[in-house]
């Protein structure tokens, strides 16, 4: 079995001006840096074989921030990546909030990424590594709240809006054995 310890990355320039942030970038501001800092004490008890991280820069910083002088082995994936939100991308939230009904699609429609695709992108590169024990992950938060969609649809019935379910630098827990999935912690800024 391998267990998935999936944190979101720390808040970000565009966290705190409410812009869309897929593939595009802003760096982590001080915050963001202190609580990927605070997320690495809390996880320094744990023993991980790797850590991954998207190719962002604000998911690779914090996965060094948490990772820091532990002398774990580590890796960038693509895979990893955030939403792609197409035209979206550095809009804000406020005014450029997909149409209710094509939002099932994800981004799509205006020349993004299919949120279904986007999570079968990032489950199947966190896959390639369920050889391994205890792995740390750094992504972002629609591909994770998407991710617990899956997996739990009771979960997204009861909250319309479930990407608010995925704080900066909360941690989710998957587990992975014999091609089957399993939610084991909805993301908590607490480990």
């Amino acid at each position: 079995m391998t267990r998935f310890y999936v944190v979101r990355h720390g808040k970000t320039l565009f966290n705190k001006k409410g812009l869309y942030q897929g593939w595009c970038d802003s760096p982590l501001q001080p915050e963001g840096i202190q609580q990927a800092k605070e997320i690495g004490a809390k996880l320094m008890d744990k023993s991980f074989s790797l850590a991954l991280s998207s190719t962002s820069e604000r998911a690779m910083d914090t996965m060094h921030y948490i990772i820091a002088n532990r002398g774990i082995p580590y890796k960038y994936e693509k895979g990893l990546r955030e939403v792609f939100f197409g035209k979206k991308e550095g809009d804000p939230f406020a005014v450029s909030r997909p149409d209710p009904e094509q939002d099932w699609i994800g981004f799509a429609f205006c020349g993004g990424e299919n949120r279904d695709d986007a999570r079968a992108r990032f489950m199947h590169t966190l896959e390639k590594y369920a050889d391994q024990d205890n792995v740390l992950v750094v992504s972002h938060g629609a591909v994770i709240a998407r991710t617990i969609e899956y997996l739990r649809p009771d979960i997204a019935k009861a909250r319309p809006h479930i990407s608010q379910l995925v704080p900066n630098c909360s941690l989710t827990i998957f587990d992975y054995q014999d091609n089957q999935w399993q939610l084991i912690q909805l993301p908590q800024k607490e480990v």
